[in-house]
């Protein structure tokens, strides 16, 4: 029997590569990003992404996931440190390219420079609860495979096409309803007829929300009555209650 390999060096040149994944740059250049933790591993094998290479720590127990065919790399408890940005980490992780799934783009989810990587992560997790199988991001949007993203999407990065493209665009070239967010001359969402037709829902920034150019292409504009004294709700919070009016 082989004895396996464990990377023990944090200088080590595979392991220095794999370190540059945690920025933005090197992951849009190489179109490759860093995943942590056994479930979002699972996911990833499970749905068909392409993983390049699971990082274990060195006494883990992989057994349960299926990694054949799959580039095993043993590391000690210090290299794993320097890979991860969990102050606790995991003791796995992998090198992931995205494979968007097929969607039938019957509810399509339209994000105009959302910022927050908690308020993307929650918005895609929620897309994937209520059947918005297509989330379209504007370029300016905080970028999609950043750790926290990720482990806010919990998994659901991997069964949701995910596209990047500019809002007026996707909007132009959508074939169904667009319905955009806003709190001026606005249905109040219990107005609106829901649809089995396709349907966009476009939701902006946490500050200034839709852009006026993106909100001038919406066929409609919605807003979500409130009986309290909240003037307005975090856009993961009004993305929820809008993907589940709305849902597939």
């Amino acid at each position: 029997m082989v004895e396996k390999e464990i990377i023990t060096s944090k200088d080590n040149r595979r392991i220095k590569d794999l370190r540059k994944l945690q920025t933005k740059k090197y992951r849009s250049r190489l179109n490759r990003f860093l995943i942590e933790g056994e479930h979002l591993v699972e996911e990833a094998v499970t749905h068909g992404q392409m993983v390049h290479t699971v990082i274990l720590l060195e006494d883990y127990d992989h057994s349960s996931l299926d990694l054949k065919n799959i580039d095993l790399m043993f590391v000690s408890r210090d290299v794993m440190k320097s890979l991860s940005l969990l102050e606790t980490p995991p003791g796995i992780m992998a090198v992931v390219t995205y494979n968007a799934p097929e969607s039938t783009g019957n509810r399509v989810l339209l994000l105009d420079y959302v910022q927050d990587p908690g308020n993307l992560g929650t918005l895609i997790r929620t897309a994937d609860a209520f059947g918005f199988s297509r989330v379209i991001l504007s370029p300016d949007t905080v970028d999609v495979f950043s750790d926290k993203v990720l482990r806010s999407a919990q998994g659901s990065t991997f069964h949701i096409d995910i596209e990047i493209k500019e809002p007026t665009l996707a909007v132009g070239e959508f074939k169904g309803v667009v319905l955009g967010t806003a709190l001026d001359n606005a249905q109040p969402l219990s107005d609106v007829e829901t649809s089995d037709g396709p349907l966009m829902l476009v939701l902006g920034n946490e500050g200034r929300g839709i852009s006026d150019v993106v909100l001038s292409k919406v066929d409609t504009r919605v807003k979500i009555e409130m009986s309290g004294q909240s003037e307005s709700l975090n856009v993961g919070i009004a993305g929820g209650i809008l993907m589940h009016h709305f849902k597939a």
